[in-house]
């Protein structure tokens, strides 16, 4: 009979609670999302806020100085980049403050492999193709050929060191795909 009575109560005060409501109106709220993507020097700041309002951002290093910063005025939502290209890596703080309170989200910043550029050209009158693949650092690249029909005809490693070039006589071939990948798993497919 105790537990009944416990409750019987403990379900009344909640009823109460839940019945009396908001006082007054809610002042209103902003909300705060910071990407990257996987490899990238870019930090996207997304804001939204009930109402325009002022809004300052800070990028701050993990010793404590700011790197940058800058505050809008009267704004309700932006998509702002930061990019990160130049800096030590190591950790950063974004800081966004308005008159609904402040975000702060730590960021660790490792600067992004480095893209290499890879081109197939064909030789004028001739069906011979020039592979080109220019890298800012040494690696080894896996560089597959496939037939028509998917068939891997041709494959090898070469370690690129800078700039590469090679002339493939792929006479034989009404279509054909290159494939080059890296050690990453980055692969670059050209079809012909």
């Amino acid at each position: 009979m105790k537990k009944i009575l416990t409750f019987s109560a403990s379900v009344l005060a909640c009823t109460l609670v839940f019945a009396r409501g908001i006082d007054g109106p809610i002042k209103g709220s902003s909300s705060v999302a910071v990407t990257n993507s996987a490899g990238s020097k870019l930090y996207k700041v997304y804001y939204k806020a009930a109402q325009p309002v002022k809004v300052k951002i800070s990028v701050i290093s993990d010793n404590g100085n700011t790197i940058f910063a800058e505050t809008f005025k009267k704004v309700d939502g932006f998509l702002r980049p930061y990019n990160f290209d130049g800096l030590p890596e190591g950790q950063y703080t974004i800081k966004v403050e308005d008159e609904y309170g402040k975000t702060v989200e730590k960021v660790n910043y490792k600067s992004g492999r480095m893209e290499k550029t890879i081109q197939v050209h064909k030789i004028k009158d001739e069906n011979k193709y020039v592979l080109s693949i220019s890298s800012p650092k040494p690696e080894d690249v896996f560089i597959y050929i496939f037939d028509e029909e998917g068939n891997l005809v041709h494959n090898e490693i070469q370690s690129i060191k800078g700039d590469f070039a090679q002339v493939y006589n792929l006479k034989q071939m009404k279509s054909f795909t290159i494939e080059v990948a890296d050690k990453f798993g980055s692969v670059k497919s050209l079809t012909y």
